[in-house]
């Protein structure tokens, strides 16, 4: 009788962590990326690498002639993507460290949101894939 009961028990958690036919997978928003926010930045690029749910972005700008970079680590659930992030290359006077909240369009071809930073500035942001 415990045989079974710990075979049914056993059975039971195997099939309760399948991964069911009606789980929604996340877009896959891996690649190259541009930001089109303001006309104030030039060469800004995001490359994003995406593992199931986890976010990974690089992102490099540059502001008025000053160099930027920053990386990013978080999740993405449906069509909406959030990471905190850390500045490696900052632009004097800026924060080091911050939150990006994105939503990907229906086409997935635009992550649009804001960011906000350690000093509490707020601000939206525009991603466009390019590749």
């Amino acid at each position: 009788m415990l045989k079974k009961l710990l075979l049914i028990l056993t059975l039971f958690i195997a099939l309760s962590s399948c991964t069911s036919k009606t789980d929604v997978l996340p877009a896959n928003i891996s690649g190259l990326w541009t930001d089109v926010n303001s006309s104030n930045f030039k060469n800004c690029y995001v490359i994003i690498a995406q593992d199931g749910n986890k976010i990974i972005m690089n992102h490099y700008l540059e502001f008025k002639g000053t160099a930027m970079v920053e990386y990013g680590v978080g999740k993405i659930k449906d069509a909406s993507v959030s990471y905190d992030v850390v500045v490696t290359k900052a632009i004097p006077g800026w924060a080091t460290k911050g939150k990006h909240f994105l939503t990907l369009n229906k086409r997935g071809d635009t992550l649009r949101g804001t960011y906000q930073d350690e000093q509490g500035k707020r601000g939206s942001i525009v991603f466009a894939k390019l590749k």
